[in-house]
């Protein structure tokens, strides 16, 4: 009989099945996979990112690596909700209102709005405090991206954010615009490396993705539109829930538009994998704190061979 270990699929940022992001998360326990393996499984079933739980340090602590198709990443946002899920479900005796994830970037708390019924609750991470890194003009991007000029919000401020992993925060001027919006592999990666956000040659050895957002939406009830696009394995790929990015989000407007926000985000409609994030945060006695929330769908559950 071949080695093997559970796997289970969810959508994550997601309030019905087949919606948000989906992920994987393996439950490793016993540490029979090494990063070359890790890498190969998450190849194989190519989503965006798989998650790996390798130790249950207490009741409610568990270390948790995360990686993308191209390499392994020290945080991201859906699978350490999506993690969290699955750990609560399936491997904590009870279930309380909040779990730690130990993920390479460090310690992530996420508060479990309803313990008692997980599949309707809602999940929210705080990630840690943002870094402020690059900023751009308008024309800089536009010319950059090769972008229609009119297509950039010039009133907004253009940045690189991390929480963990680096995002260009852009705004654009309108929903059509944001919906229209195409990308080219080689000037994408002309602009990363021009700016040293490339992964080999950037200082955090990752690549910096864009995050396009709009304050016109297709749900009354959001505040943002939003796409994030990312350059791996030589190709642009879109994301239908990100995190992280949002994370970012949150901190830009902490920073430029006032010291308390709340919002809902819509992402992923452009791919058929409609996704909401909800935003809560504050800047007070100079720090931040960047909560992303949402629900998590559980899809399928079966055994992975190992060996």
């Amino acid at each position: 009989m071949a080695d093997s270990i559970p796997y289970f699929i969810v959508d994550v940022f997601a309030e019905e099945r087949y919606a948000g992001n989906q992920l994987a998360v393996f439950i490793d326990l016993e540490n029979r996979l090494n990063g070359i393996q890790m890498l190969a499984i998450t190849r194989e079933i190519n989503f965006a990112e798989s998650a790996f739980i390798r130790s249950r340090e207490s009741d409610n602590t568990f270390a948790v690596r995360i990686f993308t198709p191209e390499y392994e990443v020290p945080f991201a946002g859906h699978p350490s909700l999506g993690s969290a899920y699955i750990c609560a479900k399936h491997l904590m005796t009870v279930v309380k209102g909040e779990i730690v994830l130990r993920l390479k970037e460090g310690a992530i708390n996420i508060q479990i709005g309803t313990p008692q019924n997980l599949e309707t609750s809602r999940f929210t991470m705080q990630q840690a405090q943002p870094c402020f890194g690059t900023t751009f003009t308008a024309n800089e991007i536009t010319l950059g991206l090769h972008l229609p000029l009119d297509a950039v919000d010039s009133s907004m401020p253009i940045q690189e954010i991390s929480t963990g992993l680096p995002y260009i925060i852009i705004f654009v001027k309108d929903l059509k615009t944001i919906q229209q919006l195409q990308l080219s592999e080689q000037t994408v990666l002309e602009f990363l490396i021009g700016n040293k956000m490339y992964k080999n040659i950037s200082a955090s050895a990752l690549t910096t993705s864009l995050f396009f957002v709009t304050s016109e939406t297709l749900v009354a009830d959001s505040d943002y539109h939003a796409r994030m696009f990312a350059l791996e394995n030589g190709k642009i790929v879109e994301d239908a829930a990100t995190g992280s990015a949002n994370g970012c989000l949150l901190a830009y407007l902490l920073k430029y538009s006032g010291k308390l926000q709340f919002a809902r985000v819509e992402q992923g409609f452009e791919m058929g994998r409609n996704s909401v994030l909800y935003l809560d945060g504050a800047f007070e006695k100079n720090e931040y704190r960047i909560n992303i929330g949402g629900q998590v769908v559980p899809i399928s559950e079966g055994t992975w061979f190992v060996s």
